[in-house]
């Protein structure tokens, strides 16, 4: 609003100013856990326990990762193994694919 409107100074549009993106960073990046690093993407969801589980598509420098997190424990956090198109990975980071390509990505929590 501009200083001519009768209302100037409250928030009412917070989706307006931001609050929108951020909202969308927590849900994806510390919620489902799927963080963007320089290496790759690193996996690691907090989710609620309630949950069994949840599939996502991550668009990522070009490439596309089909997210499948199984959750049989119910539990909030931790990751007992991350396999990319069938292979287990060392770690819960996933490598940086060529732009173009897609990969399948399964992630066990107990």
């Amino acid at each position: 609003m501009g200083d001519e409107h009768p209302q100037v100074g409250p928030a009412r549009n917070s989706w307006l100013t931001g609050t929108a993106s951020w909202m969308y960073q927590a849900a994806t990046q510390h919620i489902l856990g799927i963080r963007p690093t320089y290496e790759g993407l690193r996996i690691d969801p907090c989710i609620p326990s309630a949950w069994d589980g949840f599939a996502v598509t991550r668009r990522f420098r070009g490439a596309h990762y089909h997210i499948a997190v199984h959750n049989p424990q119910h539990l909030c956090h931790g990751v007992v193994s991350v396999t990319v198109d069938g292979e287990v990975v060392k770690d819960n980071v996933i490598l940086v694919l060529d732009a173009g390509q897609e990969c399948n990505v399964e992630v066990e929590r107990r």
